[in-house]
């Protein structure tokens, strides 16, 4: 099947969306194209010209003829007169054109994780406390003030080494590679999102959790649906960020409570059949491949009045 990617952000290329999603490589054999009026689908996403922005329309653009795909793991919502399916955030969508996907889905596979690391819980919670040579680790790179206010509150307690553009303390900025590392060595990761929308969650919370760290998190007010709110501190939580603050200060001295969350499972009992479910996930890809191979359809004409 010849695939093509559309504005997707700048460092995107073509061979990482099969690797976020190695399921669609098994549905169909790939071929890239870079130009999509030669592709069968065609996948796009919200960075036309390399910013964020409305989606648009692949066949107005780029003369595609093919399936369209949208894809996003951003907080832009997909329109569906400019594509016949979509993967994105959101969970209020209930289309069968559309897939909920949050972007931990594909980003978790990127990095190496395995399919089911969030299915499992932590090795030995005791041991991997011992193991803990920092306290809290804080790498983002927007500058979000919420977000800097409140790591600002928590280094009166204790330092946070920031490893991102925002408050950088450690003297260098980190990789992805570098920042599962310092998560891996900390207690506590700040793992905000940039905003708060229902069913926006990106990879910030579970990163943490894959690597053994107790996230400090706020944004998705749902966010308890795909994770066990057990094994994590949610802002929402707390009537300030003085009183989040003092409940961290309270695990940081309670050994016995904070191996208690990471020893929490990781997923919610009560998860959606969504995206971040691989049989839900490659039902998804077969039916756009299938519709895909299937070749255009020919536009309705206008009919005169």
């Amino acid at each position: 099947m010849r695939i093509a990617f559309l504005d997707f952000w700048p460092s995107f290329e073509a061979h990482e969306f099969a690797k976020r999603f190695p399921v669609l490589g098994e549905v169909a054999l790939l071929e890239y194209v870079e130009d999509a009026r030669a592709a069968e689908l065609v996948v796009f996403s919200c960075f036309p010209g390399g910013h964020r922005a409305a989606p648009r329309d692949p066949r107005v653009h780029a003369g595609a003829q093919g399936v369209r795909l949208y894809y996003t793991g951003e907080n832009v919502l997909p329109d569906f007169s400019t594509c016949e399916f979509a993967m994105s955030f959101a969970r209020e969508i209930v289309d069968a054109r559309h897939l909920r996907v949050p972007n931990y889905v594909g980003t978790q596979a990127l990095h190496g994780f395995p399919l089911d690391g969030l299915h499992v819980t932590a090795g030995d919670p005791a041991a991997l406390r011992r193991a803990k040579t920092r306290f809290c680790s804080y790498v983002q790179g927007n500058r979000v003030p919420m977000r800097e206010a409140f790591v600002q509150a928590l280094m009166r307690y204790k330092q946070v080494d920031c490893a991102g553009p925002s408050l950088n303390n450690i003297g260098f900025v980190a990789d992805r590679k570098r920042k599962y590392e310092l998560f891996r060595e900390s207690k506590f990761a700040v793992t905000f999102e940039n905003e708060a929308v229902v069913g926006y969650t990106s990879e910030k919370l579970p990163d943490a959790l894959l690597t053994n760290c107790v996230p400090i998190y706020w944004g998705d007010p749902t966010v308890e649906l795909d994770f066990d709110g057990r094994g994590f501190l949610n802002r929402r939580d707390f009537a300030s960020d003085a009183a989040l603050v003092a409940r961290i200060a309270e695990l940081d001295q309670d050994d016995a409570a904070y191996e208690a969350m990471l020893a929490a499972p990781r997923l919610s009992h009560a998860r959606a059949r969504d995206g971040t479910d691989p049989a839900t996930l490659r039902a998804f890809f077969e039916t756009v491949c299938a519709r895909a191979q299937q070749g255009p359809r020919p536009r309705r004409p206008v009919l005169s009045a």
